[in-house]
């Protein structure tokens, strides 16, 4: 336990170090990173390592405006089954989607946990499930992709599922970190964060987007509405 708390406060103080010299650099940034990576700006700093974030003890405190905005769509469309990537706690899909027919997909130990925490869901493992066997009214994937050190393969995984709307969010950089964040990220489980523009245009090379709003929550969300 001692450890973890010195490791984590390594992290959040090299994150702080690095993050304060690159936004004073400012545009100079182009000339250390002068490609831009997964439609982010040139100039943008990614985290090479993070934490590993456990969901177990979050209910809804976090995306519920996501999650809201999903139950919103499925009555609209009059649909009745969910796929949730990257489901956490499951807290917010058991809650929300009781009435539906709902599979949760996460890595292997969360997997187990829901397996006992919910043993009448359905939980796959990510590293087991076939994508392109899956079938679906509605994909959520909330706040998942800033935690994947390549996104391109998550994008891949969601754009196999057989479905007709995917609902995808990411906390929106530019709302928290302000124009002049150059990275890495300030939560210590994130990879990378886009801006609204850089994300609408790098989901889009995957699925057509259809709307993308700002969640108002304790972490600003953007959200996107697509389809195939």
């Amino acid at each position: 336990m001692i450890n973890n708390f010195f490791t984590h406060r390594l992290y959040i103080i090299s994150r702080f170090i690095t993050g304060s010299i690159y936004r004073l650099l400012g545009p100079l940034n182009k000339r250390l990173q002068p490609g831009s990576k997964y439609s982010i700006k040139a100039g943008y700093h990614a985290a090479k390592h993070v934490e590993v974030f456990n969901d177990y003890e979050n209910k809804d405190e976090w995306q519920r405006t996501v999650y809201e905005s999903a139950l919103e769509l499925l009555i609209k469309m009059d649909g009745h089954t969910v796929i949730d990537v990257g489901c956490g706690s499951g807290f917010k899909l058991v809650k929300l989607f009781g009435n539906y027919h709902t599979t949760g997909i996460e890595l292997a130990s969360t997997c187990e946990w829901l397996v006992r925490k919910y043993p009448s869901g359905i939980w796959y493992d990510f590293e087991k499930v076939n994508p392109a066997e899956m079938v679906a009214d509605l994909v959520i994937c909330s706040d998942v992709i800033e935690h994947v050190k390549n996104p391109d393969s998550l994008m891949d995984f969601l754009k196999k599922i057989q479905c007709r709307h995917l609902l995808i969010s990411t906390p929106e950089r530019d709302s928290i970190r302000g124009l002049r964040d150059f990275g890495p990220p300030q939560n210590t489980s994130h990879f990378r964060e886009w801006n609204k523009e850089e994300f609408c245009g790098y989901v889009s090379r995957w699925f057509s987007v259809d709307n993308q709003i700002i969640s108002r929550d304790k972490s600003p969300s953007q959200i996107l509405f697509c389809r195939i």
